[in-house]
């Protein structure tokens, strides 16, 4: 069983790979500020200036309502914040990753500040993982194709046949991202 995680995480981490790869390969020649300017995170959907504007539609509620139904579960408050929470700590390992990628350990460390435990005692739970596309979005301009090719990716992931969201029942429990199979 630990070894079918470890296939899992090895396969996320050469897509994530390849995925910043190719992004940071064609942003180089796009206008816009340098690949290396982090600009500070700001309120949940304020990109800073010069960064362009997320074209990634915002995933609560249709994504989340799409991907419970294709796994045949109730869109109940429940089955969302699990999946909410389970989504958001795959953001996060790409985020990890990302940031290593770069070099870049104050832009992870900010981050870490910020959604470490779902976020400030303000944050809405639902909103988490798109607050974290947007600081991704603005912290670097090779992360938005990255992103943007992510989440087919993810969906056809918590869908696809070899989902993990199809192991549970009626409702998806907290922490799915540390179960074993």
């Amino acid at each position: 069983m630990n070894f079918f995680l470890l296939l899992i995480l090895i396969a996320l981490v050469w897509l994530v790979l390849a995925a910043v790869r190719k992004t940071m390969s064609t942003s180089t020649a796009s206008p816009g500020p340098s690949r290396d300017s982090a600009p500070v995170a700001r309120g949940p959907a304020a990109p800073s200036r010069g960064v362009e504007t997320r074209d990634i539609p915002p995933l609560f509620p249709d994504f989340y309502h799409g991907v419970l139904f294709a796994v045949g579960k109730e869109p109940s408050p429940q089955n969302l914040l699990a999946l909410i929470e389970y989504i958001g700590q795959m953001l996060t390992l790409n985020a990890v990753l990302w940031f290593q990628k770069t070099g870049d350990m104050e832009a992870h460390e900010r981050f870490t500040n910020r959604f470490r435990g779902g976020g400030d005692d303000d944050q809405k739970l639902e909103m988490v993982p798109d607050d974290m596309i947007d600081f991704l979005w603005a912290w670097r301009p090779s992360t938005h194709q990255a992103l943007r090719d992510w989440i087919p990716d993810l969906e056809q992931m918590l869908t696809g046949p070899d989902s993990r969201l199809w192991n549970f029942g009626d409702e998806l429990p907290f922490g799915i991202w540390e179960m074993e199979d």
